[in-house]
């Protein structure tokens, strides 16, 4: 939060554009797809912290004219993504699936997510630079891709080995993070990278990481 803070008061009465890369766990879960002035209800601290940090971008540009945007992304997975750290469930499994460990699924594993690769993340960060008409809003960028983690799972074991084990489920965890992603693609932008393509990609990255 401090560190967006300062970004903001160092970029008063500047020509700067700031894009404000924030996540779709500021809002929560719902039943119906969440669009960006969805009520925001975070159920973790990484989430809080982002839906601040938000407030902070919107009120700078609103009171003082900095050129904010905000990008939510949602489930971001690709190349060099830490297999080792607590998130990034697709190259963790990816990873002790390669090492001949067993794929813990917290809860039930119905959670859904909408897997997004890396580069079109990129790239819709990018497009929001280059549209001056994004100043001051936010825009969520997220795969139509609408996968369980258990599913996953079973799709990483089939296609790499690994036994499915499940543990507790985790306090807080979202269940269904959900976007609507009309506003962007209004605009003229679409998340274009299959899920297959992207999983093949991210695995050849791990396995060549691991060796």
């Amino acid at each position: 939060i401090m560190g967006t803070f300062n970004i903001l008061s160092a970029a008063r009465g500047r020509n700067i554009k700031i894009i404000y890369a924030s996540t779709g766990s500021v809002l929560g879960s719902a039943e119906q797809p969440m669009a960006e002035n969805h009520i925001k209800k975070p159920t973790t601290l990484y989430g809080i912290s982002k839906g601040t940090a938000e407030e902070y971008c919107l009120f700078f540009c609103r009171e003082f004219g900095v050129k904010t945007t905000i990008i939510r992304y949602f489930h971001v997975y690709g190349p060099r993504q830490d297999y080792d750290g607590p998130a990034g469930v697709i190259s963790i499994f990816l990873a002790r699936a390669m090492r001949g460990l067993p794929l813990y699924v917290h809860g039930s594993g119905e959670q859904i997510r909408c897997f997004t690769f890396v580069l079109d993340d990129v790239a819709a960060t990018l497009f929001l630079g280059e549209h001056d008409e994004t100043i001051g809003q936010i825009f969520h960028v997220a795969s139509p891709v609408r996968l369980s983690v258990i599913n996953l799972a079973k799709i990483i074991k089939d296609k790499y080995g690994g036994e499915i084990i499940h543990t507790e489920a985790r306090p807080g965890e979202n269940l269904r993070p959900i976007p609507d992603t009309a506003k962007i693609e209004k605009l003229g932008f679409k998340v274009n990278t299959d899920f297959e393509v992207g999983l093949e990609l991210t695995a050849n990255w791990v396995k060549n990481d691991l060796q």
